[in-house]
C-alpha cells in the first residue's frame, strides 16, 4: 500500500507533467498561428485558394517559357519510382504538414521536413509566385507555411509532376524532358538505366562534374536496394562509360 505522502507526490508530478504538456501545445498553437498570420499578411505567401487556382496539368510554376512538359503518366515508370526511392521514400505516405510538425519545423529553423521533393517544389514555386517574399528567418517561416499549404491543396502526384517538370537540372534545362536532350541527346523515353541514375543525380547537382560516375553508381545502388533493378542490370550500368555528349562543352 502506498503511503499518503507518496501518493500526493505522484499526483503532484502527474499534474505538473500535464501542465507542462498543455503549455507546450499552447505554445505550438501560438507559433503556428503567428507564422500563418505573418506569412499571409507580411510576406505575401500564396494562399490555399491561390494554389488551388493553379493549372491542374502542365507546368505548375514555370520559370523558363517553352520548356517541354511530360505528364507524369507518360514518364518512364523506372524514373518515377527511382526518384521517389532515392529522394523521398516516404513521399506517398508521409502525413501532411500539420501541427506539431509545422511549428517544430519553424522553431528548428530549417523550414523543411524529411521530404526533399515537396521542399524543392516549395522553393521553386515561392521563387516564381512570390519572388520578393522573404529572406533569412522569414524564408523559414514562409517556406514552411507554404509547404503545408501545398501538401493540403495538391495531390502527391501533382507535386511529383511539378518536381520532375519544373526543376532546374543543368545545361539550361528545366524538367526531365529537357534534361534528357541536354545531357544525353535523346528523348526521355529512350534513357537507359545508367542514364536514369545520372538524371536523378542532376536534381541534387545540376552541373556535370568529375564525380558523376560515383554519383551515378550511388543512385544505382538506391535503385537496386529498392528492388527496381536487379544485380545484373546494376553491374552492367556501373560498367558503362558516361555518355559522350555528357562531357561535351555547354553552358552549366
Amino acid at each position: 500500500m502506498q503511503r499518503p505522502r507518496t501518493r500526493r507526490f505522484l499526483i503532484l508530478l502527474g499534474t505538473s507533467i500535464l501542465a507542462v504538456l498543455s503549455l507546450a501545445v499552447a505554445l505550438l498553437l501560438y507559433v503556428e498561428a503567428y507564422a500563418i498570420w505573418y506569412a499571409e499578411y507580411h510576406l505575401g505567401v500564396p494562399t490555399e485558394a491561390e494554389i488551388a487556382a493553379l493549372p491542374a496539368t502542365g507546368h505548375l510554376c514555370p520559370l523558363e517559357a517553352g520548356s517541354p512538359y511530360v505528364a507524369l503518366a507518360d514518364m518512364p515508370l523506372l524514373l518515377r519510382q527511382a526518384v521517389i526511392a532515392s529522394t523521398g521514400p516516404d513521399f506517398q505516405t508521409r502525413p501532411n504538414l500539420f501541427l506539431p510538425a509545422m511549428a517544430a519545423a519553424i522553431i528548428k529553423g530549417d523550414g523543411r521536413p524529411d521530404t526533399r521533393i515537396t521542399f524543392a517544389v516549395t522553393r521553386h514555386c515561392l521563387h516564381v509566385r512570390a519572388p520578393d517574399c522573404c529572406r533569412g528567418l522569414d524564408w523559414h517561416i514562409g517556406s514552411t507555411v507554404f509547404m503545408g499549404r501545398l501538401e493540403r491543396t495538391l495531390s502527391r502526384e501533382r507535386i511529383l509532376d511539378a518536381y520532375l517538370n519544373d526543376s532546374y537540372l543543368g545545361r539550361n534545362a528545366y524538367g526531365v524532358a529537357a534534361a534528357a536532350t541536354a545531357h544525353f541527346g535523346k528523348p526521355l523515353a529512350d534513357l537507359d538505366i545508367g542514364e536514369v541514375a545520372l538524371l536523378i543525380a542532376r536534381f541534387q547537382m545540376p552541373r556535370p562534374s568529375e564525380r558523376d560516375s560515383e554519383r551515378r553508381n550511388f543512385f544505382l545502388d538506391k535503385m537496386l536496394a529498392a528492388g527496381l533493378i536487379d544485380h545484373a542490370q546494376a553491374t552492367a550500368a556501373r560498367a558503362a562509360p558516361l555518355p559522350a555528349i555528357y562531357g561535351a562543352p555547354r553552358n552549366p
